[in-house]
């Protein structure tokens, strides 16, 4: 690579093998190239490193490290130890870029100033085929997100932040979630982690196509849950105190989902320590999740299909409008916390 890096993509990879090329496309595509290509390969015993390597022959911005199996944060802690550039771009395996990403969020970064440290983007969900499977929100949260990122994950993945490094600091992924076999919000608690300290920037583009496939991380429903349990107790000892509420009250309704959760796969004792835990948590918010809850068992949830839907990659235009905007009872929540933030 003859010029330093600006960006440095950090791509964790187990068994990647299947989507791996695709994701490795959509980053060698971008319109902004001063880029380096960091893939940590996490103990795969498929054919993902091999891959790569074919990728690192063809383009020296793409380099390969391989370890022995530590789980996704590990993985990238990894990489962001070999980094060398200003930015850095967490991206996952499965999911793809479009081809102006990085371009639009360096310029977003150019025109917010020196105290903004991340930068983040709207989505597209995907299927096994990278067709747009359905209609993502457009939050518009910006500036100093704390209170609100700790209501509503309105990032939602881990492959669409761009983060200054500088901002970044010593801050790292918590590989104790993998430890305890809390996987999956690892990207979500780093990003709490920093906006205890920066501001955040939206770039109103659909930029990220996030693939969700059966039996993928973000779609098993218990260990996703446990592991939003995790982030937030461990969050406790750190948050400012107008921050505590908040995060008892999501404690409570997560408990009480994971009672749900549990009593559908008849484990009862389990069911009942969550749901009395969510209860000693915060009684109102925890009714409420019950009340939800119901409401979701009877509700039929219908069939997310891309029949007919375009490709995230044909994408021309990303500013599109093709979301939907964020309306009653979270609105008037998230204006509600604004207050919080700004002061």
């Amino acid at each position: 690579m003859s010029c330093k890096p600006v960006v440095s993509v950090i791509i964790p990879a187990y068994n990647a093998q299947a989507t791996l090329g695709e994701t490795l496309d959509s980053v060698l595509a971008q319109t902004f190239a001063l880029i380096e290509v960091i893939v940590v390969d996490d103990g795969s015993v498929d054919q993902t490193a091999h891959l790569v390597e074919k990728y690192c022959a063809a383009d020296d911005r793409v380099r390969l490290i391989s370890t022995a199996n530590g789980g996704v944060a590990k993985a990238r802690n990894i990489a962001i130890e070999a980094c060398r550039g200003e930015f850095i771009a967490p991206l996952d395996a499965d999911d793809v870029w479009h081809r102006r990403k990085l371009e639009l969020q360096y310029r977003t970064f150019a025109n917010s100033g020196p105290d903004t440290g991340v930068v983040y983007n709207w989505f597209q969900t995907i299927d096994d085929a990278g067709r747009i499977t359905g209609q993502a929100p457009m939050p518009r949260v910006e500036g100093n997100v704390l209170h609100r990122h700790l209501q509503w994950n309105f990032i939602s993945n881990g492959s669409t932040p761009l983060i200054r490094r500088s901002a970044l600091a010593d801050l790292r992924y918590d590989p104790s979630l993998h430890l305890a076999g809390n996987q999956g919000c690892e990207d979500y608690l780093l990003q709490l982690q920093l906006a205890l300290r920066t501001r955040f920037a939206l770039t109103p583009a659909f930029l990220t196509g996030y693939r969700r496939l059966p039996g993928s991380m973000s779609t098993n429903a218990g260990t996703m849950i446990r592991s939003h349990i995790q982030v937030f107790e461990s969050l406790l000892p750190i948050v400012p105190e107008s921050a505590l509420q908040i995060i008892q009250d999501r404690l409570a309704g997560f408990q009480i989902e994971y009672a749900r959760n549990r009593a559908r796969r008849a484990d009862l004792w389990a069911a009942a320590a969550a749901g009395f835990a969510g209860l000693r948590r915060s009684p109102a918010s925890a009714m409420a999740q019950v009340v939800q809850e119901m409401r979701r068992a009877v509700r039929q949830k219908p069939a997310i299909t891309s029949t007919g839907r375009a490709a995230f990659q044909d994408i021309l235009d990303p500013f599109q409008a093709t979301g939907r905007e964020i309306s009653g009872p979270r609105l008037l929540r998230m204006t509600e916390l604004e207050k919080l933030d700004v002061g």
